[in-house]
């Protein structure tokens, strides 16, 4: 109380541990230490979390929030004035508010049914009930609010972390009561991982039980599941992505619109992970987990969307049947009337959003798992259905196009910085000027030019040359000549340059001009000999000029360098448009144009 005094208060006391972690559990938190002393165990109508008061090394408080898998630690911050009493109570989730100059989204709103208490924990004094409120910002700020009553409404920080990252110690052996119980058919149903499994079907006759009234498991009777055998033995265990699973569910789903697509998912268990999905659809599997840390897209009807680095595009969106189950589930798995999904892919990578009137908006992470994996992963307990085109998120390859684009432009720009780095000391300089006669009658000219001195360690000697052709050609032979060693370095090049007037209209075609590098010449001193070849017709060409430079940038090598970099970026974007055609031919939101298009 205020005074100081403590006051008792019949509390619930926690039975089913379901936890690792208990009072006197140790662990760290961004290099600061921490101390468990109890916690208060929320329960909504199909989550269960519990909220667990730690003291830092520092003596400050603050909770470990941990629920199916999931941890978080919340540190107390000053309740935002727009939610101040009843403001809040009018948000629904999809909700944006504009709070410290930020838009945040309100994720979820849960009303606690009930709540009980173990060890010495931290919390106002409050009702048998309280809401508690999620929001999160396009920046990545989550905000989480629990109102105790109008005038108590504690907000928090919310920061997400990981069973291994807090480095837990002096914790205790996964205590969890299970419910047992028997269906009508007789058959005796376990559901382990309760509470946080509140649904589950019998595998004898497929009757469907949710938890209800905070007292039992109550039969459904208007669920008429059929007899699906899944491709996992439910209770197999194996481990995916580093995490030892067992199997506890498997359920099958049918989209609630024409096309009527089914697909497959099987429930994993883990003391300390928490919770974990394989969805299985023509033989391709994505494993999945609830995440709190998540995109939050400024439009919820958006096509697509930019998180963590990628591009997420708008896969499929449904509502959902189920048609087929056995084993138990988190929360009400059968509670499937109202939820829509959105599924954005990247692969391999996917988001799938879900949203419900019940439960707000839950995202999970999605990545694809190769079958082989999963064969070695869980050996003779899986049979691996027949694989059917391409995943939603199999990597086949796949690189995202405008990433494909991006890199490839970054990748020339780097090529031109490091072309002008290397040219940026070129002289330039100009080595001589001639202009060249022919002799009255030959058809070849030679000449010479001398005291070509090149003074750089290797360079090389750019020859300009304009030879005033019409209607006719030259071709020159330019030899290089080492007076020392006589090693000679040759190049040809000839022009070419005709017009005329044809129906009414001036054409031409070719140039009058040359131009012809001699590469990698060593420094010395040169002879230059030219061996020009003339059309003999009624109007020779009388002569050409020819101009040497020493030293000159020459781009032909950084344009042979872009032009073989192009090679594999055009090779990857014909592959991946064919892949990426063929993906998302199982979409709706295909942008590609088919055959039944055209």
């Amino acid at each position: 109380m205020a005074d100081g005094t403590i006051v008792p208060r019949p509390f619930h006391v926690i039975a089913e541990k379901a936890s690792l972690i208990a009072p006197g559990t140790t662990g760290r938190w961004k290099d600061k230490t921490f101390k468990v002393t109890g916690r208060f165990r929320t329960w909504t109508s199909e989550t269960v979390f519990s909220y667990w008061t730690i003291i830092f090394q520092d003596e400050t408080a603050a909770y470990l929030m941990e629920g199916y898998g999931m941890y978080a630690i919340l540190l107390p911050v000053a309740t935002p004035p727009e939610l101040a009493q009843d403001a809040i109570r009018q948000l629904s989730p999809g909700s944006r508010k504009l709070m410290n100059k930020e838009q945040y989204m309100l994720l979820r709103k849960d009303k606690c049914k009930k709540w009980d208490v173990e060890g010495e924990l931290f919390i106002p004094e409050c009702n048998g009930t309280f809401i508690t409120y999620d929001f999160s910002s396009p920046k990545g700020e989550v905000l989480h609010i629990i109102e105790y009553w109008s005038q108590v409404q504690p907000a928090f920080e919310v920061h997400y972390t990981d069973f291994t990252s807090l480095a837990l110690e002096q914790t205790r052996a996964y205590e969890s009561a299970a419910r047992e119980f028997k269906c009508v058919c007789g058959t005796t149903l376990h559901v382990a991982t309760f509470p946080y499994a509140q649904s589950c079907a019998c595998p004898t006759c497929y009757n469907v039980y949710v938890f209800e009234n905070d007292l039992e498991f109550i039969r459904q009777p208007q669920r008429h599941l059929k007899k699906v055998e899944p491709a996992i033995t439910l209770g197999a265990t194996g481990t995916i992505k580093g995490i030892p699973y067992k199997v506890i569910g498997f359920i099958v789903k049918e989209e609630r619109n024409q096309y009527q697509s089914r697909w497959r998912e099987y429930t994993l268990f883990n003391e300390q992970e928490g919770y974990a999905f394989l969805s299985e659809y023509d033989g391709h599997w994505i494993y999945l987990r609830e995440q709190g840390k998540t995109p939050v897209p400024e439009n919820m009807n958006t096509s697509g969307f930019n998180y963590e680095g990628n591009s997420f595009d708008l896969f499929n969106s449904y509502s959902y049947n189920v048609v087929a189950a056995r084993g138990e589930f988190p929360g009400n798995a059968f509670n499937d009337g109202k939820t829509k999904c959105w599924e954005f892919i990247s692969p391999p990578i996917m988001w799938n959003r879900e949203q419900s009137p019940e439960e707000g908006i839950v995202w999970f992470k999605g990545w694809h798992v190769d079958a082989d994996q999963l064969k070695e992963a869980l050996g003779d307990a899986i049979i691996r259905p027949t694989q059917i085109g391409i995943g939603a998120v199999q990597p086949n390859g796949y690189i995202s196009l405008m990433n494909l684009a991006r890199n490839t432009l970054i990748a020339i720009g780097v090529l031109i910085v490091l072309h002008l780095a290397f040219t940026s000391g070129s002289s330039e300089r100009q080595l001589f000027a001639n202009e060249v006669y022919f002799s009255d009658s030959s058809k070849v000219q030679t000449a010479v030019i001398n005291d070509i001195h090149l003074e750089k360690r290797q360079s090389n000697v750019m020859l300009e040359f304009y030879s005033p052709v019409q209607n006719t050609w030259m071709d020159l032979e330019a030899t290089l000549v080492d007076t020392k060693t006589g090693t000679e370095y040759s190049v040809n090049k000839g022009v070419e340059y005709y017009s005329g007037v044809e129906d009414g209209e001036h054409w031409s075609e070719g140039s009058q001009n040359g131009t012809v590098y001699i590469n990698e010449v060593p420094r010395g001193d040169y002879t230059l000999k030219l061996e020009a070849t003339r059309e003999t017709t009624y109007y020779p060409l009388k002569s050409f000029t020819i101009t040497g430079y020493y030293d000159v940038p020459n781009t032909r090598n950084l344009f042979i360098c872009i032009g073989l970099l192009l090679l594999w970026p055009i090779f990857k974007y014909f592959s991946t448009y064919f892949s990426e055609r063929q993906r998302w031919s199982n979409s709706p939101y295909s942008t590609f144009i088919t055959s039944e298009d055209e």
